[in-house]
């Protein structure tokens, strides 16, 4: 195998090794038409003719998935599990992580997100609070609202044989209810789907999670490395140069950088993609002019 084929090997490697691990998220794509669209998209516009008038709008590619992929891996640090009356068991989700996640990735609460209430009763001695979540689309800066969800929780507490009033019960009657309207969102999906329930999943949310809260694959950094990776592009000469970056230990880098950021992962990847390009096009006009 040549120099070359080596350095796209692993490129590819480094990539698909990523993707069999479950830790990055997939995207799923609608073809809609641009006229449909309102307030721009994540997608491009259509073009316009070279004689003045506008050409058919072509369909554009939106990621309709985009959201609920942000948000639908949960860290099994937020979770515990709990059994109810009855035998149920299932997995509760720290509501603190939920505001966070929230706040990650549409920023701080009252600003880029929120959440209000609609209604609420009292019926079988328990309070019950409806309520909806809004937010504003990243691309779009749009506001928009989930649909209202109830939440309840009963108005008293037994302990040792007796009961107390629970002067938590609207609290938490409000967070079900939230907790409910940001799954429409996606937030936490994988526990409500199940997936919580296979070890090996657990594992990958796991590794996902720590590699999140590594500073070396934070934006900053990665935006460090990339600018780094670019400078280094640029003074390879040829093939042999180029493999020497790779092995620098750029592949590594980029497996983990996968785990959490697959569009840099993919943007770097490309850079080498790039640069080999360039060379073998430059190799090939010096044998044309030495011929």
């Amino acid at each position: 195998m040549s120099k070359t084929d080596h350095v796209v090997a692993d490129t590819e490697a480094a990539e698909s090794n990523v993707a069999d691990s479950g830790a990055t998220e997939s995207t799923v794509t609608e073809t809609v038409p641009v006229e449909a669209k309102a307030g721009g998209s994540r997608g491009s516009q259509g073009s316009k003719g070279s004689a003045g008038g506008s050409r058919a709008a072509e369909p554009q590619r939106i990621d309709t998935m985009f959201l609920w992929n942000r948000l639908k891996r949960t860290d099994p640090k937020a979770t515990k599990p709990f059994t109810r009356s009855g035998g149920f068991r299932g997995t509760q989700i720290d509501p603190t992580w939920r505001f966070q996640m929230m706040t990650e990735v549409f920023g701080p609460i009252g600003k880029g997100w929120g959440y209000e209430q609609v209604d609420w009763t009292i019926a079988e001695r328990m309070i019950f609070i409806c309520a909806r979540v809004w937010y504003i689309d990243p691309e779009t800066k749009e506001k928009c609202f989930t649909g209202p969800q109830w939440g309840g929780t009963e108005m008293v507490r037994r302990r040792n044989g007796m009961e107390m009033p629970d002067d938590e019960c609207f609290k938490m009657s409000m967070t079900d209810a939230v907790g409910k309207c940001l799954l429409q969102l996606g937030l936490a999906a994988d526990v409500y789907m199940g997936q919580f329930d296979d070890s090996k999943y657990r594992e990958e949310s796991e590794a996902f999670y720590a590699a999140k809260s590594n500073p070396d694959l934070q934006p900053t950094a990665v935006e460090a490395f990339e600018a780094e990776v670019k400078r280094r592009l640029g003074a390879c000469l040829d093939l042999d140069d180029l493999e020497e970056v790779w092995r620098s230990g750029v592949g590594t880098r980029l497996r983990e950088i996968g785990t959490v950021d697959r569009a840099a992962q993919h943007r770097i990847t490309g850079l080498f993609a790039q640069k080999k390009a360039e060379i073998l096009k430059r190799e090939e006009e010096d044998g044309r002019e030495a011929a």
